[in-house]
C-alpha cells in the first residue's frame, strides 16, 4: 500500500469515530447523514452488508431510536471487518460513474470507463481513476458523489486534472 494512504485500519478507525456522535447523542437525522457519506465506502467493503446497514437506516421494523442505533453499530462492525478487494472497488467506481456519465461527452465516458476496466485488471491504481472521477464531479456538479467519504479515504491527498 502506498504510504500516502490511510491504512484499512486507519480507515475503520475514522469511521467509528465519525459514528460516535451519532451514538453519543442519537437522532435518525444524524444516521441518515453518516450512512449516506460513507455509502461508497460501505459499498467497497460489502455491498451484501450495505443493504443490512441502509435497510436499517429505513427502519421498516419500526424499533425505537436505540435500537436502530444499536442495531447499525453492531452491522458497522461486521463491514468494517471485511476487506476491500479490487473487484468491489470496481464495482463502486462503476457505481460512482453510473450518477454522473449521462452529463459527461462521449470521449470522457470512454476515458473513464478504460480506465475502470484497466484498474479491475491491475494495470492502474486505484487513485489514478479516482482522481478522474472527483474532478469529473466537480466540472458537473454531482455534490452527493463529491462529497462521499471513499474520495477522502482511499485516494492519494494531491488533486490532479482531468487528462
Amino acid at each position: 500500500m502506498d504510504e500516502n494512504k490511510l491504512k484499512i485500519s486507519d480507515i475503520r478507525n475514522f469511521v467509528l469515530d465519525n459514528f460516535s456522535p451519532v451514538k453519543s447523542k442519537p437522532s435518525m437525522n444524524k444516521l441518515v447523514r453518516f450512512h449516506t457519506f460513507h455509502k461508497y465506502l460501505f459499498m467497497a467493503f460489502d455491498p451484501n452488508e450495505l443493504n443490512n446497514l441502509g435497510s436499517i437506516v429505513a427502519n421498516h421494523e419500526n424499533l425505537i431510536l436505540k435500537e436502530v442505533i444499536c442495531k447499525y453499530s453492531e452491522n458497522l462492525k461486521i463491514i468494517l471487518g471485511k476487506l476491500p478487494t479490487r473487484k468491489k472497488h470496481a464495482n463502486v467506481l462503476r457505481r460512482m460513474y453510473g450518477r454522473m456519465y449521462k452529463k459527461l461527452p462521449r470521449y470522457k465516458q470512454e476515458i473513464i470507463e478504460t480506465q475502470i476496466s484497466n484498474y479491475q485488471s491491475g494495470k492502474i491504481k486505484l487513485n489514478d481513476v479516482l482522481e478522474n472521477l472527483r474532478v469529473l464531479t466537480i466540472e458537473i456538479d454531482n455534490l452527493y458523489v463529491a462529497k462521499q467519504s471513499y474520495f477522502l479515504l482511499f485516494s492519494e491527498k494531491k488533486v490532479t486534472r482531468f487528462l
